[in-house]
């Protein structure tokens, strides 16, 4: 989501959420979005109820002030029937008949009243105002009008048991007739006849405005709801959007600098939550691989340099070895020769001695100027000591350019014991009076291998172990420093190379990583990482051994070495 493009009314919630965890910005984000459907929803049917019934109640008044009027109007007229049979009926009725008639009357008449009376109360409601003027209108004429009937009523009752009454009571029905009570009377029942046809009217309006406010009612709850939950619908896309886009984020930055190698990205950090966290903690990761990539791309730089170094020593050592070989051989075999002549001389000179028992004093002065005795003792140590010297000379140019090989020729049967011989020979500056040397060499056969590369890894373990006795040496002045070499057969299959030191150990977390590449426990521009590295692809891969390493801190180390005697076992 383009943050420019951002909503104003959703700005608070983003600013609210930025500061929640993601398990609350979800709990939130599902409570506001079923918060506004309910409440839509609620609101919707508390709405549209409210609409229904208030149409229902201007239903129920209307139905109640129609049945009011209808009652009324039936009382009236059983009243105005009464009142226009009074004159015709009044020479025919019975005593019992009249007396029933007019009990019938009277009941008619308080039921209007009664009647009336409800419709007056009824008048009352606020809705009913042109009732209420109605009934103000004619109340006082409906008063009268009822007055002067039950005194008629009461007049023809009395007249009836008269002699010539029945003619009186007849004068007097016409003069009620035409009276003006009775005209206001018939203009009430005109205008209440009138008022029920309205009223009639309003029913079937408010009929029709029930069914329409269940109609409306219907509508409201659908507008909300759909309403309500077209908001949570756009909250809730909202939120995931905001749960969703910094998790984007980071994933965007992550692929590309794997992609890229573009250890310069950074992944945005615009939340404090899980996600803000992550994307903090994956550009302090971004920024130690950098680190740790310019340092091994360092180390990687300085092994080439140190490996063409390696390459351009060996060739050295090779012609080196080679040059000195041959003043060497050239020495070594014009010895054999001179002690032959220094023999023969000193032969010839004890003749002489026997022959002239006393030489001439010239001779003597010579003798004894040059240190005769001395000289006849002194020359053969010198010659033993030059053939001695020779040999070792002619043995450490053997090792070098064995050393130096490159074997081009693959695999060869090699001899161990030499091999480590050489190997210790090219230390031994290193090792000299300081250090205890221990071989207990066993019957082993010759081995499939390569020379060179044993070389190599004899060396490594060898400069390590050397590494590990003088550190120790430093801190521990009285410390006697011991390296043991043992080799032995193992179930006829192996041949095992042990090489053990006393030195300062290493620690348990660090065993598991001493064959990692780049991996070294010795200060920054000392070690490089990579001795031990080699030493174990040399091994495992070339020559489809095994290599172990069991430590002790303070106590020592010591590798284990198995090499198959066939080549073939893994």
């Amino acid at each position: 989501m383009n943050l420019k493009s951002e909503v104003m009314p959703f700005k608070w919630l983003r600013k609210l959420f930025q500061r929640l965890s993601i398990r609350q910005k979800i709990v939130c984000g599902y409570g506001l979005s079923l918060g506004i459907a309910i409440l839509g929803t609620t609101g919707g049917l508390i709405i549209g109820d409210r609409y229904y019934q208030a149409a229902r109640i201007n239903m129920i008044l209307a139905d109640e002030e129609g049945a009011l009027l209808s009652s009324l109007q039936g009382v009236l007229l059983e009243i105005q029937v009464h009142q226009q049979e009074l004159v015709p009926n009044l020479s025919q009725q019975q005593d019992l008949q009249y007396t029933t008639d007019l009990t019938e009357f009277q009941k008619h008449c308080q039921e209007f009243e009664t009647l009336f009376s409800r419709l007056k109360e009824f008048s009352l409601i606020e809705s009913q105002y042109n009732l209420q003027i109605l009934i103000n209108k004619h109340e006082s004429k409906i008063t009268e009008y009822f007055q002067k009937l039950k005194d008629l009523n009461r007049q023809i009752s009395q007249l009836r048991l008269q002699a010539g009454g029945l003619a009186k009571a007849q004068l007097l029905i016409l003069g009620f007739h035409q009276s003006q009570a009775a005209q206001n009377f018939f203009v009430f029942c005109h205008d209440l006849t009138d008022f029920a046809k309205a009223v009639s009217t309003s029913q079937e309006q408010a009929d029709i405005a029930q069914n329409q406010a269940a109609t409306i009612q219907a509508q409201i709850i659908i507008a909300s709801m759909l309403l309500s939950v077209s908001i949570a619908l756009i909250l809730a896309l909202y939120t995931s959007t905001i749960i969703a886009s910094p998790i984007n984020a980071v994933t965007n930055i992550a692929q590309r600098v794997t992609k890229e190698a573009n250890f310069e990205l950074q992944a945005p950090v615009t939340t404090k939550d899980e996600i803000g966290i992550l994307a903090v903690a994956l550009n302090q990761l971004i920024q130690q691989v950098k680190s740790l990539l310019e340092i091994q791309q360092a180390e990687a730089q300085t092994q080439l340099i140190q490996s063409e170094k390696m390459s351009s020593l060996g060739r050295m050592l090779a012609g080196v070895a080679h040059e000195i070989n041959n003043p060497v051989n050239f020495i070594s075999g014009n010895l054999v020769h001179a002690q032959t002549y220094i023999d023969d001389l000193l032969k010839l000179l004890k003749t002489y001695k026997e022959t002239i028992p006393e030489p001439p004093d010239e001779v003597l002065a010579v003798a004894e100027e040059i240190d005769l005795e001395f000289l006849e003792t002194d020359l053969p140590k010198i010659l033993n000591s030059m053939t001695l010297g020779t040999e070792r000379t002619r043995e450490i140019v053997r090792s070098l350019k064995n050393f130096s090989r490159l074997d081009e020729g693959g695999s060869k049967l090699v001899d161990l014991h030499p091999c480590i011989d050489s190997t210790l020979l090219i230390l031994n500056s290193r090792i000299k009076n300081s250090i205890k040397l221990v071989r207990n060499y066993g019957e082993i056969p010759l081995l499939p291998g390569y020379m060179s590369l044993l070389y190599q890894v004899f060396m490594n373990i060898l400069s390590n172990a050397i590494d590990a006795l003088e550190e120790k040496s430093q801190s521990h002045p009285q410390f006697s420093p011991e390296i043991t070499i043992i080799t032995e057969c193992s179930c006829n299959d192996w041949v095992v190379v042990r090489i053990a030191d006393n030195g300062s150990g290493i620690s348990p977390e660090n065993q598991s990583k001493i064959f990692e590449t780049f991996f070294t426990t010795k200060p920054r521009g000392i070690g490089t990482g990579l001795g031990l590295a080699i030493t174990h692809q040399i091994v495992v891969e070339k020559h489809r051994g095994k290599i172990s390493c069991h430590s002790e801190l303070n106590q020592g180390t010591e590798f284990a070495i198995a090499l198959p005697i066939h080549g073939e076992k893994t």
